[in-house]
Parts: structure tokens; sequence; C-alpha cells
């Protein structure tokens, strides 16, 4: 059974626990993928505090949807072990916190990544939340936006020319440059997808980034962000049809925001949108993940074989 879905639909894989083994993962994929669903995702954290003061931007309360104690995979080994099982299959992040981590390595494993799995990666970024968890891994939490901008360019520049130019100590402990090189370059393309929503963000997605991800809104929000988008790509003199934006409908932390039907689909395509992403619940069980993927294709395709024949009747 594929669906005829209005734009692509990926999915946001659940977190993983006594409720979702790593063969129940596989069962997940591959029910979506028969399903008609395009594409797969996956969120992060690497430490999480026990109890904490930092707001979840995300939900009507800002009590993040998850427990301190809830399993998170490292998103770039999971991702390119699905690749291992899933060749038809493309993935991406949503998000991966990218200034909890060394811009470098952080290149070294996605050239590696791409070379293993030789399909194109779709990296949703961000900055994340959680300053307790920039303290626990040692990164600065202030000006981490400003950060990642720099970070972006420099991982773009390792990953297509494999060297850049850096500035080490010499041998009296005075900075000099010198070229280093890393390889494998990346073989198959990395985009770089910002999910944040502020001027800030707007600036850094038309400045260096391929696209949008968005965290949940409502249609009438994405509606002025856009607009808001427009104007950053104007001032920087970008072309906004260059972008590729997604939306995250369906479930997720906030089920108020919008559910993915049919009609919905449309109305996002209508808007510019390039392709959708059902956010399973972080910790399903395996049979309740497996409903509500043939619950959305259901509702997707019905609507959607009634919009191209013409002849049926809602």
């Amino acid at each position: 059974m594929v669906c005829a879905f209005a734009i692509p639909v990926g999915v946001r894989l659940p977190l993983v626990g006594p409720g979702v083994t790593p063969e129940g993962l596989l069962t997940i994929s591959r029910s979506a993928l028969e399903l008609g669903f395009s594409s797969f995702w996956v969120g992060d954290h690497v430490v999480l505090p026990e109890s904490t003061t930092s707001v979840y931007p995300h939900s009507g309360d800002g009590r993040q949807p998850f427990r301190a104690d809830t399993p998170w995979l490292d998103p770039l080994v999971q991702l390119a072990w699905l690749a291992g099982q899933l060749p038809e299959a493309t993935f991406g992040t949503s998000v991966l916190i990218m200034t909890l981590r060394n811009p470098t390595l952080l290149a070294k494993q996605l050239s590696t990544m791409s070379w293993l799995t030789d399909r194109p990666l779709s990296l949703g970024v961000g900055t994340g939340w959680l300053r307790e968890e920039y303290d626990a891994v040692g990164m600065p939490f202030e000006r981490r936006g400003s950060r990642a901008q720099t970070d972006i360019a420099l991982i773009r520049e390792l990953l297509t020319r494999g060297r850049r130019e850096y500035t080490v100590r010499g041998g009296d402990d005075e900075p000099v440059a010198k070229t280093f090189t890393m390889l494998p370059a990346s073989p198959a393309p990395v985009e770089f997808l910002w999910g944040g929503h502020s001027p800030l963000a707007m600036r850094l997605i038309a400045s260096v980034c391929d696209g949008w991800l968005p965290a949940k809104q409502s249609l009438g929000s994405l509606e002025g962000h856009l607009v808001r988008l427009r104007a950053a790509c104007n001032a920087a003199d970008r072309d906004f049809t260059e972008l590729k934006l997604i939306v995250k409908p369906g479930p997720g932390p906030d089920p108020e925001s919008g559910a993915i039907n049919a009609d919905n689909l449309e109305a996002y395509a209508e808007m510019g949108f390039h392709e959708a992403i059902l956010e399973l619940p972080y910790e399903p069980d395996l049979a309740g993940a497996v409903r509500t993927l043939e619950r959305v294709a259901d509702r997707s395709r019905l609507r959607s074989v009634q919009t191209i024949s013409g002849k049926e009747q809602a």
C-alpha cells in the first residue's frame, strides 16, 4: 500500500526503551516505508539533568515532555545503523544540538557517515535550550547562535574540500597557520536545516543554511514566520525559493498545533513546504506506533485519492 501524500511525509522515530527495541525500530521503519512515508528523523540529547530550571520552549507549560532517565541514542550512530538496514530510505536529524559538539569532530563523523552510506543527509540543527547540558559537556551556552554560523561554515569546508587552515601552536607556542586535511570528503550532499524561528535564526537560515525545519507551530504562526524568512533572504540577497522547507505537525509534544491529514498537507504545500514530519510519541509501545502510522496514512491517502480523482465523495 503506497500513499499519495500531497507532499512527502517523513517519520520522527520514537526513543528506545522497553517498548521499542532495535528490532522494534526496524519494524516501525519498515512499516512506515510500506505505508508510503518517505524518510526517518531522530532527535538528540547527550546527557539530561535529573532536575532543571531551564524552560522547554516547545510546550505550553515549559516542561520537557520526556523524563531525565529516558534513553537517547546518538543520532548519527543510530542513522548509520538504520542506513545499513534500510538501503532504500533517507534520513535526517530533528534536530541535532550542533553547538554541544566540537565542529571539527562533528565534521569527521558526518564525512564518515556520508562515505559509509553514500546517500544524502538532511541535518536539522539547532542550539538547544538546556543550559545544564552545555555545562555538563564543557561547552559555552552563551553566544551559541553566533557560534553555530561559524561552525556550519567550518563543517561545510571540511565536508566539501577535505582541508582547512587552522591556527595552532608553533615551536615557541606562538600561533601559526597550518593547513590540515580531513578525508574522506563527503561523497553525498549534507544539507543544513535550521530548527529555530527567532530573528537571529531567520538571518542564519538566509546566510548559511539550506532550509528551515521549525518546531511545531500553528498554520497562522508559520505564515508569519515565512514572511520574516522571506525578508531575511531579501536582506541577505538570497533566493528564498532555494530553501528547503519542512514542517512538523502531528502528535509530538504539542498535539494542538495541527494533525497530519490530507487537508493540512495540501495547506502546507500551498504555503511552500516541501515535506512534513510525523512526530511519533517519544515513548510509545511498538503496536501503538504502528497504529499511529496506519491511521495517519489512511486519512491522508483517502483524501488524497479523492483530490486526485475528483470522483469520490469526502
